[in-house]
């Protein structure tokens, strides 16, 4: 009996919740959003526009940091970043101070690249994006699924 021919590991382990068009669309949406289209058209829509994309791909995102982190399953990786990504959600848009934390964060990671003057307006009507951290967990999912890794 022949030993059976061991497949080469993959050097990045699958991460098809994020790296897969509609949540990259998410984050281009929200880059977009928050570069060009608040400054020219500032309004209620482009307010909540990175809210909602923001809703959707983050728990997406960490998913994926997670998958390089941990040998933790999709399943449990999506739990963690859906509540991670609620979490963090509810307190910048309820707590003036968190949201300041979050900005004066983001000047020192993002003051090397040259960008600077992060606003985040705290606004609890923000909230009303959260059901997009649910559609994320249904989507991760059926990625996962789809890969045969949910």
């Amino acid at each position: 009996m022949q030993p059976l021919a061991s497949q080469p590991r993959p050097l990045l382990p699958p991460t098809p919740e994020f790296l897969a068009p509609l949540p990259l669309l998410a984050v281009g949406l929200m880059a977009l959003n928050d570069a060009y289209l608040k400054p020219t058209l500032h309004g209620a829509l482009t307010g909540k526009l990175s809210d909602l994309a923001g809703c959707f791909f983050l728990p997406l995102w960490i998913s994926a940091l997670l998958a390089l982190a941990t040998r933790w399953p999709l399943r449990r990786r999506l739990a963690a970043g859906c509540a991670a990504t609620a979490l963090f959600f509810t307190l910048i848009s309820t707590s003036h101070l968190a949201a300041g934390a979050v900005c004066a964060g983001l000047e020192v990671a993002t003051a090397p690249f040259g960008f600077s003057g992060h606003r985040i307006a705290s606004d609890p009507t923000d909230l009303l994006a959260l059901p997009l951290v649910a559609a994320a967990w249904w989507y991760g999912r059926r990625a996962g699924a789809a890969r045969g890794l949910a």
